[in-house]
């Protein structure tokens, strides 16, 4: 099951509309929607949201057949690399990589 698959299984069981959620998270309504249509995939501090809003792990969300894993600098991307015996989906991984090159370009630019 997807992530947005599973983001829409939670609101539905706590009754609650898109736009509700929307409010939750602090995101639009049009990003929940493209979140359940499996179009876009919440970056990670919106999926840290997501978790504590629902009082899911993390790991609720991880596919077993879909899976990267990051060795422990970080470095390199693979199949066969783990960090603390954790995985993650691919997107959400290259979302935080992404994440962390940016605040490492603005750090160094100051």
């Amino acid at each position: 099951m997807s992530v947005g698959t599973k983001i829409r299984k939670l609101r539905l069981q706590n009754r609650w509309s898109q736009e509700e959620l929307a409010h939750k998270l602090n995101v639009a309504q049009t990003s929940i929607s493209n979140f359940e249509a499996n179009k876009t995939i919440p970056d990670f501090l919106v999926m840290q949201k997501v978790c504590e809003v629902f009082e899911v792990g993390f790991e609720y969300f991880v596919e077993e057949n879909q899976v990267y894993n990051v060795n422990k600098n970080l470095g390199a991307v693979g199949n066969n690399s783990t960090v603390n015996n954790y995985t993650m989906p691919k997107d959400l991984l290259e979302n935080i990589l992404k994440r962390i090159e940016a605040i490492e370009k603005s750090i160094a630019l100051k």
